[in-house]
Order: structure tokens, then sequence, then C-alpha cells
């Protein structure tokens, strides 16, 4: 017992510990910051407002997808249970207190699931599996990237619950006991593991309903035990067990399904929780408990009629609801896109990427820094445990490997799920290994030179990997070092610069913009809107309390505002720009590199690159084109990340920067010169940052010797604390030179102001 003890202590505190490395970085001198700047921050402001307005979800946000608002795809169990432990202990009013708690919460659950590792593989591979697969998994970098101090998302949640799932599984494949009628069968502790199992997965659905895809792995596992059973007393059993799982899933899920509605997912989505899940399920049991009792009244036990009934009938079943229901149908070709080229977010979601090829093309030192070199071996490891599973006639072992070979295949596609393949990774590694190691010593005496090649070999995957792993911690190791001497870090955090400046520009906004109605009241509709990159746009929400255009929802929260705000940024007309903010309520755009996301591909006259590349002002391109300025967005802040080795060339690449730009009306000013003459108009601008720029336009005199210029920014008044004029506006022309001030006044009603004959 206290062995064991020894065993979970050390795992649970090695987890901690490392899970814990960014404390000075998360808990900084401005307030909590959050390693990512992506779902977590709204996660993090789900669970403030569920802890402010307790028991409510935030299910519909009017922050969202503004003007139009937006039904949140995700469940909302995960936020609540997060919500409903923090509320004892905090004023429900104390945003600081409710961060300071929540960035807990993948602490606490990344713990608990390193002890679920351990405990899987010593209930199926002994003690010393456990420490190797406990410990193991506790360093495992993929399983810190999803589960360390302040990544609050539900993919670690995710990681918690499968594992559990699996563990059920198991149990239930353990525990096979015929039983020879149905209500014996409904008595005996498979029934009770199958209830248990299938709240499991309807808790791991509520949580995720991309979950639905480790859910279909085991649904396969029963089947094929199911389907392979070896006598009909067994197969009823095993029917039983299996149908009432699922029926128990989808009245679980009925209440939370079928009423749902998703105004761009249909009501019939596979991507959030709709009337799908309980009717897949409900059908899911109708079929195994059709499919049994009709072999059944067939007579004998053959087997292969089993089978084909259970493939016959089902797609039967199948094929009828979708020629019936044809939104279903729509929404299932909707989710097969999922995983073809074709689907936005695999483009500019990095997480979303294969495995072994994250950047478009093969690079293994990716996976190797995450998983470690044994996920190179893998298959080898996994076929070495399949002979001893074989010859040991285990099902459950085969259960634990067929569960690692698809969640491998699954992570093979999109990275994301090593967060899922993580621990059943480390329970076969370590399996493995403690085995290897165990019967190395007897080897040596026997085979010695063969032992000594694998040993060799062995401590090279470990060498590569220890060099892997120190190689991804110690930035973040180095960046929190500094943090807690209160150094300025010399290197990239774990919050890499573009998101530390959306992070400013949020808190920003949040001091010097009129605040917006209905935060944390859906009764009260918001004034205005703010448009930047989707990828910043849950940081930018949560610190400046405004309603974001898009964010990192993409198109699943919009897919009208998402085209808008892309057609924004491309669009090389400012006035059809212009027109675009109106239809969206924009009183604020953030131009940054990426534009709304992805802005290599637009035209160097594109919204994107005037406000990033040219501050606002005419520019030309490489082809000596001309690029009109900007007449209606003047620059409230500037912000850049100081580059550690500053370029003497002026056409050296530009730093990381953002501007925060409001929408105006624009003065109009209007003169006379000679016609056709090119007339020049000039005003400094200085930033706080540093930057020292100047407003710059041209434009040509008509046949009449009339110009015009729309101008944003005013010389009365500070418009803004960290942009400043100086001198007014300077103007050239055939004629001379001469000076101009403009009101406040007239930018905003949109005046005229007399220019002087140059």
């Amino acid at each position: 017992m206290a062995a064991r003890a020894i065993l979970y202590v050390a795992v649970a505190g090695s987890a901690a510990l490392v899970r814990s490395i960014g404390f000075p970085t998360v808990f900084s001198s401005i307030g909590v910051q959050l390693p990512y700047a992506g779902d977590a921050y709204y996660h993090l402001r789900r669970i403030v407002y569920t802890v402010a307005r307790f028991p409510e979800s935030l299910d519909f946000d009017a922050y969202v997808s503004f003007p139009h608002g937006s039904e949140i795809i995700w469940p909302p169990a995960f936020d609540g249970a997060i919500a409903a432990s923090i509320r004892p202990f905090v004023d429900p009013l104390d945003r600081a207190a409710v961060e300071a708690l929540a960035v807990w919460a993948p602490v606490v659950l990344g713990v608990l699931t390193a002890c679920a590792v351990a405990a899987l593989a010593e209930r199926h591979y002994g003690r010393g599996a456990a420490w190797c697969a406990g410990l193991g998994y506790a360093l495992l970098p993929i399983g810190f990237v999803y589960s360390q101090l302040g990544m609050i998302d539900h993919h670690v949640a995710i990681a918690l619950a499968t594992t559990g799932l699996l563990g059920l599984a198991c149990e239930s494949f353990a525990r096979d006991d015929g039983a020879p009628t149905w209500r014996a069968a409904l008595a005996t502790r498979e029934t009770g593991i199958s209830a248990g199992l299938g709240l499991a997965m309807a808790a791991t659905l509520l949580t995720w309903p991309g979950a639905l895809l480790h859910v279909a792995i085991l649904q396969l596992a029963f089947g094929a035990r199911w389907l392979g059973s070896e006598d009909a007393e067994r197969a009823r059993v095993r029917a039983v067990g299996f149908a009432l799982s699922q029926a128990i899933v989808a009245i679980a899920l009925l209440p939370f399904g079928w009423g749902a509605s998703w105004r761009e997912l249909g009501d019939w989505s596979l991507l959030a929780l709709s009337r799908f899940h309980p009717l897949y399920f409900a059908c899911a049991a109708a079929s195994i408990g059709a499919v049994q009792w009709t072999h059944e009244r067939l007579g004998d036990d053959d087997r292969r009629r089993r089978v084909g009934l259970a493939l016959g009938l089902p797609l039967l079943v199948v094929a009828a609801v979708l020629v019936l229901v044809a939104p279903l149908r729509e929404a299932v070709v909707a989710a097969s896109g999922w995983f073809s080229p074709d689907e936005i977010l695999l483009e500019l979601a990095s997480e979303m990427r294969p495995l072994l090829a994250p950047h478009g093309r093969l690079d293994p030192g990716f996976a190797v820094s995450r998983l470690g070199a044994g996920i190179l071996v893998l298959p080898f490891v996994w076929a070495a445990l399949a002979r001893c599973a074989w010859a040991e006639r285990s099902a459950t072992k085969g259960l634990l490997l067929f569960w690692g070979f698809a969640l491998f295949a699954l992570a093979l596609r999109q990275w994301r799920f090593a967060n899922s393949l993580a621990p059943i990774y480390a329970v076969l590694l370590g399996a493995a290994f403690a085995h290897w190691a165990s019967t190395l010593p007897g080897r040596l005496r026997e085979r010695r030179t063969r032992a000594i090649v694998e040993a060799a070999a062995v401590a090279g995957l470990v060498g590569w990997t220890a060099l892997a792993w120190t190689d991804f911690y110690r930035p973040i190791v180095r960046t929190n070092a500094h943090a807690w001497r209160s150094e300025p870090a010399r290197i990239r955090g774990p919050l890499i610069p573009p998101r530390r400046l959306f992070d400013r520009a949020g808190r920003w906004l949040a001091r010097h913009t009129p605040a917006t109605r209905g935060y944390l009241d859906p009764s009260s509709p918001p004034e205005y809107g703010v448009l930047a990159s989707w990828t910043a746009g849950h940081l930018l929400r949560y610190r400046a309390e405004r309603p974001m255009v898009i964010d990192n929802f993409g198109p699943y929260a919009g897919q009208e505002n998402f085209d808008a705000a892309r057609a924004y940024f491309a669009e090389g007309d400012e006035d059809a720009a212009i027109a675009i903010l109106e239809r969206l309520r924009v009183r604020y755009v953030i131009g940054s590199r990426d534009g709304a996301g992805v802005a290599a591909d637009l035209r160097p006259s594109a919204m994107a690159h005037r406000l990033w590349l040219g501050y606002g002002s005419w520019m030309t391109t490489d082809a000596n084109e001309i690029v009109p300025g900007l007449s209606r967005h003047r620059l409230l802040l500037y912000l850049e990340v100081p580059s550690p080795a500053p370029s003497a060339d002026p056409d050296g690449p530009r730093p990381e920067s953002l501007g925060v730009w409001q929408v105006v009306r624009g003065a109009r000013i209007e003169g006379r010169t000679e016609p056709g003459a090119r007339v020049h108009l000039a005003l400094p601008l200085f930033t706080s940052s540093g930057l020292e720029t100047a407003y710059r336009r041209t434009t040509v005199a008509d046949a009449r010797g009339a110009y015009r210029f729309v101008v944003p920014y005013p010389t009365d008044v500070r418009f803004s604390p960290d942009v400043t004029t100086r001198g007014g506006y300077r103007l050239a022309g055939p004629r001379g030179r001469a000076r101009l001030e403009v009101e406040e006044a007239e930018i905003v009603r949109g005046g005229v102001v007399p220019g002087p004959s140059i």
C-alpha cells in the first residue's frame, strides 16, 4: 500500500510541478495573463459570466459575430463546472479573484489525468508500467500544452474524460460473464458498467461534441466484441449492455440536443450538440436490439449471420433516415468536409494540421518535441504488445491497442488529437519499456550482443527525447525565471509578441473608448463593434469588453461576418470598405500584419496593407503604382515589438506591430490651384511607442482647378492619448505652400474646411 501511495504522490507531484511552470508569467504585474490568446479567453469569459449570474450559462452572446450575435457552439458543461466550483470562494463580481482560481483548473485536470494514466497502466500492465506511464505523461510536452496553468480549454477535460471512458470500457471487457436469459443478463455487473459507460459518454459529449470520434472508436470495439461472441448467451449479454449504454447516452443528450438550434450550423449539425446526437444514439441502441432479437428468432447461433444482420440492418436504417431527413443529410455532408483540404479552418488553425507535417512538409521534429522519439517507433511497440495480447488472449489489452491505433491515426491527420492520444501513448510505451527493462538482465546473460544493441537503441531514443523536451521547455522555464526576478524577458514567452500586442490593445480599448452595454447583461444590446483578425477576437473581447465582428470561432459563429471581414481587409476602395464597416456597425478597426487572419495573398492596395504598411498614408507599390491614403480612418494607438537587432535597412522586414484605428466621417478640405496640378498634404504624427511618421495624401486638381481632401485628424484637440499631431496640415502645390488647422467638430460631422489657394 505504501509503495502504491508513493507512486501516485510522485506522479501527481511531478504533473503539478511541470504544469505550474508558468506561474510568474500567468500571475503578472498587470494581472492574470493566459499563455495563449485563443479559446481559453472565451472559456474564461463564460466562467466569469456564470459566476456573476449563477446558474445562468452564456449560450447566446451579442458580443460574438456583432451585430447579429451568435449561439455558442460549445456545450456549457466545462465552463459551468469550473464556475460552480469557484463561486463559493469568491465575490461573484470580483473578476480578478475568479481569474486567479480559474487558471488552476487545467492543472488540476492534468494531474488527475496523469494519475488516471498510471492507474490504467497499473491495472493492465503492472506497477512498473504505472511508474513509466505516469511519470512519462507528467513530463509529456503535449500534455503540458493542454493542461498548463492558465490553459482553460475543454480539451484538457477531454483528455481526462476519454481516459476514463477507456478505463470503464476495459472493465467491461475484463468482466465478461454469460447469462442464460435476458432478465439474468440485465442483472449482471455488465449492466452496471454499461450504464456507467453510457453516462460517461454523455458527459464527454456535453464537454465537447467533437468527442463523438472518441465514442465512435469504442462503439466499433464494442460492436466487434458483440458480433464476435463465441456463443448465443454471451452475445445476448453483450448486446444488452451495448444497447443499454447507447440508450442512456440518447436519453442524457435529449434535453440538450433536441431543442438546440444553430443559425449557422442548422438543427442537425455534427459539429455542435444538436438533434443529431440523441437520434444517432437512439438509432444505435435500437439497431443493436433489433439485430440481436432478429438473430435469436432465426434459430441457431450463426456468427456470420449475426455479422450480416449487423451490417445490413443499420445501413438500411441510416439510409432511410438520411433520405427522409434532408437537413440531416446536408449536415453529414458538411461534417465530412472537416478533414478535407477545402475546410477553411484547416488552413488557418495550426492545431488542425498533420502531426508529422505541421508546416506543410514532413517534419518529424515537431512530433518528437511534443511526444518524444517514441512516437516514431510506436508502430513497432504496438505490434510487439499486440503479439503479447494475442498470446494471452486478452480482449482488454486488444481494446487498449485498438484505442491507441485509432487515436494515432487521427493525430497523424490533425495533431490536436495528440492530446487524446497522449494518455494511451504513455500507457503503451510505459508497458513496453517496463517489460523490456525487467527482462533485460536475463537477456544480457543469454544473448549479450543483441541485448546491448537493444539497450543502445533505447538509450538513443531516450536521449533524443530528453534533448527534444529540453529544447521545448527551456524557453518557457527561462522566460518565467526572468519574470520571477522581475527582469525583462529576453526571449519569446508563452504569450508570443503579436498576442502581447493584442492584449495591450484590448486593455487600451477598455480604458479609452466608450463602454458598450450588455457585456454581462444579455438584455442590453451593445452599441458598436470592433473588427480585428479572427485569431485575436477572444482575447480582444475579454480585455476590451467590446463586441467583436469575428473571432476564433471563425465562420461557425457567422459565415456572413467572416466573409465580410475578409472582404473589408481585401478591399482596395476605402469607400467600399467603409460601407462594409457601416453595415457591421464597426467603430474601431485593429490593423495588423494578417488583416482578418491571412493577408499574404492580398493585393498591395488592400486595406490590410494600407493600415499596417502605410499607416493610412499614400504609398507606392513595387510596380510604382500610387495607393491613395485613407480619408476616414485615423490612428489612435500604435504598438510594436522592439526588434532585438534593429535593421538599418529601411526596406527590411517590419517588426510585429498593430494599430488601433477609429472610423470617422472626416472633414473635407476644398481649395483652388492650377487645373490638373498635383497637390500634396502632410500632417506629422507622433506616437507614444516612439513611431514618428506623417499622414500623407496626394491628389490632382480637376479641370477647374479645384482640389479636395477628406482628412480624419483634427489639429485643435488631443484626439488620442497615444497619438499626437504637430504644426497643422502642410499643403503644397504649384503656387506655393500653406498650413491649415482642422477642428474636431468638422471631423465628426463631415464638415467643409476652406483650403488655401496653392
